[in-house]
């Protein structure tokens, strides 16, 4: 009878760790392509092309009619005994008058406003701080993002599968950069490691173990050295250069090299990078499972931006 018993329990632990490994296979898509500036700058244009319906302009333009209209009706709601009372008839045709080079004179602001616009996207038109744009509602990040995130590439082998390539992203990133006439001078970025996904929340739970990031909850980047910038990036030339600086993970700093590019879309800087890390110079142990043969013990840390001034 005992016998029976734990063959029993041997053939269930089998059928459940068949079926575990059945659901994962199931449940994996293909992984995403490794961030890239111009299929990203591809999708935010198409994006920005579907949201743009030209709502805010024609609302604007009722707006400023109301506006008008609002003092004419006031004229009109007057009796005509009391604008005559006030002024002359030849001071209504007057104000009638002043109306046009009012006129005139806002479309001499406007175009102002216009040149003053031109201004500031011409060459050192980008100087000041960019700060990241944070999406509260990032939808899926294994699939086209079109917001801020930052994530890892790792290799693994899975038993009886075989490769695949698994993709951790968060959107819970922040920071700045900090931009002159002619080079990126400073840049600070923080990522919430608790937050990161792949597409399996199995796995998920082993990585925030070997990251342990219940102690050490954020990774972070700062820029050591300047980046020189191209002379057109501000009427929409894309950069492409390396960023050197401190990267900390798990409590542990050391000097990378990002592979960066960026371009100007907009009024978003759009940026992207990525960086061959290996995990044990952070102290980490690439995390294992039953169904894991192993994983390898570097990857590639990548992070798509959107700044915002």
């Amino acid at each position: 009878m005992r016998l029976k018993v734990v063959i029993g329990v041997i053939v269930a632990v089998v059928v459940l760790a068949v079926a575990a490994v059945a659901l994962y296979v199931l449940t994996r898509g293909d992984a995403p392509e490794a961030v890239d500036l111009e299929s990203t700058v591809a999708r935010i244009e198409a994006a920005e092309a579907s949201d743009g319906n030209g709502d805010e302009p024609s609302t604007d333009i009722p707006t400023m009619a109301d506006d008008e209209g609002d003092a004419d009706t006031s004229v009109d709601d007057g009796t005509p005994a009391t604008v005559t009372d006030d002024a002359p008839a030849t001071d209504t045709g007057g104000t009638a008058t002043e109306d046009a080079p009012a006129d005139v004179s806002s479309a001499d602001t406007g175009s102002e406003t216009a040149t003053a616009e031109q201004t500031a996207d011409a060459p050192g038109g980008l100087a000041g701080v960019w700060t990241v744009e944070v999406s509260e509602n990032p939808g899926d990040l294994q699939g086209e993002p079109t917001v801020s995130f930052a994530g890892f590439r790792v290799d693994e082998v899975l038993n009886n599968i075989g490769d695949f390539t698994a993709v951790g992203r968060t959107a819970r990133v922040s920071g700045s950069i900090e931009l002159s006439d002619t080079a990126l001078v400073a840049a600070t970025v923080e990522v919430q490691m608790g937050t990161l996904q792949t597409d399996s929340s199995f796995r998920d739970g082993r990585i925030y173990q070997a990251l342990n990031t219940g102690e050490f909850p954020l990774a972070s980047f700062t820029l050591a050295e300047p980046v020189e910038l191209p002379a057109g990036m501000a009427d929409g030339e894309a950069f492409s250069g390396s960023a050197h600086g401190d990267l900390t993970i798990k409590g542990v700093t050391n000097r990378v090299a990002f592979d960066l590019q960026a371009q100007l879309v907009g009024d978003r800087i759009v940026a992207v990078g990525s960086s061959d890390v290996l995990f044990s110079d952070y102290g980490v142990t690439a995390p294992t499972a039953p169904i894991v043969v192993s994983v390898e013990d570097h990857g590639i840390m990548e992070f798509q931006l959107l700044f915002t001034r």
